[in-house]
Formats: structure tokens, C-alpha cells, sequence
């Protein structure tokens, strides 16, 4: 390790100046103008993409037709040719030849085989997005079983288990975690790789992107890449890793020229398990330039979807519709969407009116549930022999209770999202503060059904993930950080109910006005017991806070007022705290006593008026 590391920093002095000089060449180099050709030899590609998946399969059969029938000898090899081919192309053929390995390594009791028939079982689990199946498979293998350099393979498909969890959570805590982990295997591998092989080299640029070291990291892969001897899929993975170096720069233009590249290679050697292509739709759209956006995206999906990965499908659905809509957009008239965004506007109202209606209809079910549950619990006085089944059954219906009404706001939920693909500005933000609120309810039902105490909930997780969710839909990671201080108080669904909905309402406020573009800020949420039965719920920031006329009686924006109108409904006093130099703070302090109403939706509904 310690030769490793003296080796690096030599190497990074030695380069930095051809570094820099490299990355402006590049950056000035690759302008718009030559993307663009770039992107039309890949949309040539897509359209011969076929032809490159019917020679793929033709090669396939030329295997098949190669083996000797019956001919048990060489049964191990000639399945691994086989899992070889299908590896990256298609995923239940490649884990299909890998059970093949394993029963003919287990048939003829040679452990080695059996441990490298592990291992590829293990890469096709990743490939797909099975986390826990593939660490389960591989943390069952022992090294001393495998040959020099399958342990190098092994230690890399660690470290991309890890790489690619981190990538999957993408939070403060555990992400940190599992890169150090990833990176300790990557140790392991480049001391068994020959040090000037491609995976030598390959994975200590990864390393180095990984550990924020852009520019050593350009310096390994810009070489790796300008090698002649690459095969297609070694030259896209070196090419699209190279990439990430210049999208976190900001050199977008750079980073499009070589995704493109990396595409194009993954067509023409017919790699449907990739990255390229999702990254270059995604940065397109962010340029702006949708046509090609929704072109590559779909390509990505067909990908995706004939390889059969769960964790890319999942990423494509996120953005799939998002793209669409903005070409959508971009193609219709002034006049139409004019037209379409009224229409859309009108069916919105006319659905939320329905979906009301339901959410009423399902409350008076709950109400009149409940009387059928305190009828039993009378029953359960008289009746002592009954107690338990009767108890166990009134659990079951409050469960069944929340879960429906969980169901339901979760259809709202989908449904508002489904109708936010065609609305833009003030409309399209409406219906996200609607989603959130429904949101907020929703999260406190799930709880409910999902905990064995069903007729309360513990704060500090449901506040937690409230505001998980918050940061998450406001994609606040790159500004704002959130901090907690919450203690675990538990609340009945009358007071957890309009808690949640005003701290959804501070946050958006706070994540909205706080802060200027650009800037950098700290929101803290804070859930504390004052006294005996006494609470305090406080969000705050360090932001520019309220204008200097600001007079909280006076003030009528609708979250606002949403605010007061809850802290009435169960009693307690609201507050605003607003100075420029220290930001905004809002809070409310509420008893057990006083907060006993429960919240009906014609209440809330009253207070968005």
C-alpha cells in the first residue's frame, strides 16, 4: 500500500501540467458543433443496432454448433464460452449458463470451479440490480479456491457491489462507507493485476474518480483511452468512466463527446447491460436538446429491458417521463398548449373534486368502523372468555383501516404525478405542494399499519423520513443540508396529522424562499417535550429571512395560512421568527390536552380556501 501510494503521488506530479493541458484541449476541442456529428454516427448505429445483435447471435449458434456432442470433457469451458457471450447481452441467458457452471462444477467436486462459477453467478445478480442476492452469493466464496487471476476478478466485482450501493443510496451516511469499502477491494485487485494492463490501469482511474482525484484520474484514463489494442467494450467502459470526470467539471461538451463514443462501442459489440447511452439522454435533456434525449432514452429502455436490470429500469422510469413531455412540449404550437394546459387544468380540478369525495366517503367508513371496534370493546367487558380474539380483531381492522386510507392518498399521490407531466410554472408547482401534503398523510397511515401500535406513531421516524422525502423531491443534496434534533415522542393520528402537514408546509417554504440560487444553506428540524405533556415543534434556517415588513396577522400566503389554521386545530401557539442576518424560524407548542379534535378533510380543505 505504501508503494502504491508514494507510485501516485510521483505520477501526479509528474503529469499535472499535461493534465491541464489535456482537459482544455478536450473542453476546446470537442465543441457543439462536433457533438453533433458524433451524435449522428450514433443515431446511424441505433438504426443498424439489429444488424449488431443478429451477427451476436449468430456467433452464439456458431458456438453451439462448435461442441462436440456429448462430450463431458470439456463441458466447464464450453459453458463458460457460452455465459462469456450472454454476460453483458442478456441476463437470464447468463445466469442461466452460470447455474450450468455450477452444477457441472459441483457434479465433478472441483472446488475451484465451483468458486469461480460463484463468482459469476454473483455479476449477473449485480448486473441485474439484486443487491442482496449477488453479496450473498459472493460473500460464501473463498479466495484460496480461485486462481491469481480470478482473485483480482473477485476483489473487483467487490468493489463494484459496493461502488454501486453507494451509488443506489446516495446519502451522507452510508455511501461514505461503502466507497471506502469498495476502495480497500480495488487495493487488493491492482495488486494482483500486471501493472500495465488494462485493468490495472482502468480501475486505479476509477479509484481515483471515486476518491474526487479528477485530474490523476484523467490522466490514467485519457492514456487507457488513446490505446489502439482496446476491444469495443473495454473502450466503452473507459470511455463513459472518463466521462463522469468532465459532467462533474462541467465540461458537458467533453463529457457528451465521449459518451457518444462509448454508446456507439456498446452497440457494435451488442452490450445491452450499460450505462452510456441513460447518461448521454440525460445529459442531452439537460442541454436542452430533447429530440436526441428521448431518442437515446428509449433505446436505453429497450436495453434495459432486453438484458432484464431491475436497478436500470427503475432509474429510466424516473426519467422516461420526464423527457417525454418536454418533446412533447417542444413540438406542440403556441395555440395548443394553450389549449391542452387548460384542458388539463379543468380535469385536475374536476379529479381532485372526485378524489375528495372519496377520501370523505373513506372517513366516514373509518368513523363508522371505529364504532363497530368500541361495540366489540364493549362486548369485550362482558364477555371475558372473548377478550383475545375480539382485541386481536379490532388491531386487525384499524390496520386494514389505514391501509386503505393509505391506498387511497397513494392514488392521489399517482394520480397528481400523472397529471403534472403536462403542466408547467405556478400549476405544475401547485401539484407538487398538493403531492407533498397528501404525501405527509399518507406516510402517517403506512406507519400505522405497518407498527404494531396502531393507535399511535413515533415522531421522530415519521418526521425523519418526511423530510427525507421533502429533500429528495426538492433535490436539495448539492445546497441545502438538513439537521434534527428529535426526540421520540409518540402522537395519536389527530396530532400527528396536522404536525406533518406543517412541517411540509416550512420546509417547501424554506427550501423555496430561503435561499438565493447558488446558495449554500442549513435547515434544522427540531421535535422536543418542553415540560411534562408540553411540546415544541420548531424548522429553522440561515437563510435571508422575511422582508422587514413582514407581520405574520397580516400575512395571506397559503401555506401560511395553512400553518395557523392547523396550530388552531389542536391548540397550539404558532409562531414566526424572521431576521435577515438569522433567518427564519417557525414553531409551535401544543399539549396532549389541548390537541384532541381530530382533523376532518373538510377542516383541511376550509383552510386552502
Amino acid at each position: 500500500m505504501k508503494l502504491l501510494q508514494k507510485a501516485t503521488f510521483i505520477i501526479y506530479i509528474q503529469y499535472s501540467l499535461y493534465g491541464l493541458l489535456w482537459i482544455a484541449c478536450c473542453t476546446k476541442g470537442y465543441s457543439q458543433a462536433g457533438n453533433d456529428q458524433w451524435i449522428e454516427t450514433l443515431n446511424q448505429t441505433i438504426e443498424q443496432s439489429q444488424k449488431y445483435d443478429e451477427e451476436k447471435l449468430i456467433k452464439i449458434e456458431g458456438l453451439y454448433q462448435s461442441f462436440p456432442q456429448n462430450q463431458q470433457a470439456n463441458l466447464f469451458e464450453n459453458y463458460l464460452q457460452l455465459y462469456n457471450e450472454y454476460v453483458f447481452f442478456n441476463c437470464d441467458s447468463a445466469y442461466a449458463y452460470a447455474k450450468k457452471l455450477q452444477e457441472t462444477a459441483v457434479a465433478a467436486n472441483d472446488s475451484s470451479q465451483m468458486a469461480y462459477a460463484g463468482m459469476k453467478l454473483g455479476f449477473v445478480l449485480l448486473s441485474s440490480g439484486m443487491f442482496k442476492e449477488a453479496f450473498d452469493w459472493l460473500s460464501n466464496i473463498s479466495t484460496h479456491h480461485l486462481a491469481h487471476d480470478q482473485k483480482a476478478e473477485y476483489y473487483t466485482l467487490l468493489a463494484r457491489c459496493y461502488y454501486d450501493l453507494a451509488d443506489y443510496n446516495q446519502d451522507k451516511f452510508y455511501s461514505p462507507h461503502y466507497t471506502t469499502q469498495a476502495n480497500g477491494y480495488i487495493d487488493s485487485a491492482l495488486v494482483l493485476f500486471p501493472e500495465h494492463s488494462f485493468n490495472h490501469r482502468y480501475y486505479r482511474g476509477l479509484q481515483y474518480i471515486r476518491n474526487f482525484e479528477f485530474d490523476t484520474a484523467s490522466h490514467y484514463l485519457a492514456q487507457l483511452l488513446d490505446q489502439t489494442d482496446l476491444s469495443l467494450h473495454q473502450l466503452a467502459m473507459t470511455a463513459a468512466t472518463l466521462s463522469d470526470v468532465y459532467s462533474r467539471k462541467g465540461a458537458n461538451d467533453t463529457a457528451i463527446y465521449l459518451l457518444s463514443r462509448a454508446a456507439i462501442a456498446d452497440i457494435q459489440s451488442s452490450t445491452k447491460e450499460n450505462q452510456a447511452i441513460f447518461h448521454l439522454a440525460t445529459l442531452l435533456y439537460k442541454e436542452g436538446d430533447f429530440k436526441n434525449a428521448s431518442r437515446f432514452i428509449q433505446k436505453a429502455a429497450d436495453d434495459a429491458h432486453f438484458y432484464g436490470s431491475r436497478q436500470r429500469k427503475l432509474q429510466l422510469s424516473e426519467i422516461l417521463p420526464l423527457i417525454e413531455a418536454k418533446k412533447l412540449t417542444q413540438l406542440e404550437g403556441e395555440k395548443r398548449s394553450i389549449i391542452t394546459y387548460a384542458i388539463v387544468i379543468t380535469l385536475s380540478f374536476v379529479l381532485l373534486t372526485g378524489l375528495t369525495v372519496i377520501i370523505v366517503k373513506q372517513v366516514k367508513k373509518l368513523k363508522s368502523q371505529q364504532k363497530v371496534i368500541r361495540k366489540k370493546n364493549r362486548t369485550l367487558q362482558q364477555i371475558l372468555t372473548e377478550k383475545e380474539d375480539l382485541l386481536a380483531e379490532k388491531e386487525w381492522l384499524l390496520k386494514e383501516i389505514h391501509h386503505r386510507v393509505k391506498n387511497n392518498l397513494h392514488m392521489v399521490t399517482s394520480l397528481l404525478e400523472s397529471q403534472s407531466a403536462y403542466l408547467e410554472d405556478n400549476a405544475l408547482s401547485a401539484i407538487r405542494d398538493s403531492q407533498h401534503r397528501v404525501f405527509a398523510m399518507s406516510l402517517i397511515h403506512q406507519k400505522l399499519y405497518q407498527s404494531e401500535k396502531v393507535a399511535s406513531i413515533d415522531m421522530s421516524v415519521y418526521l425523519h423520513e418526511l423530510v427525507q422525502y421533502l429533500q429528495d423531491s426538492f433535490d436539495t443534496n448539492q445546497h441545502i443540508r438538513f439537521q434534527f434534533h428529535l426526540e421520540p415522542i409518540e402522537l395519536n393520528v389527530s396530532q400527528a396529522v396536522p404536525i406533518g402537514l406543517i412541517l411540509n408546509e416550512a420546509i417547501t417554504n424554506a427550501v423555496k424562499h430561503a435561499f438565493p440560487p447558488a446558495t449554500d444553506g442549513i435547515i434544522t428540524v427540531e421535535m422536543t417535550e418542553t415540560e411534562e405533556h408540553e411540546f415544541l415543534l420548531s424548522v429553522a434556517d440561515n437563510g435571508i429571512g422575511y422582508p422587514a415588513d413582514f407581520h405574520l396577522q397580516k400575512a395571506n400566503s397559503l401555506g401560511i395560512k395553512l400553518m395557523k389554521g392547523l396550530s388552531e386545530d389542536i391548540g397550539a401557539q404558532f409562531k414566526i421568527k424572521s431576521h435577515p442576518d438569522d433567518g427564519t424560524r417557525v414553531s409551535i407548542v401544543f399539549t396532549i390536552e389541548k390537541a384532541s379534535q381530530q382533523i376532518h378533510p373538510s377542516s383541511l380543505a376550509h383552510k386552502l380556501d
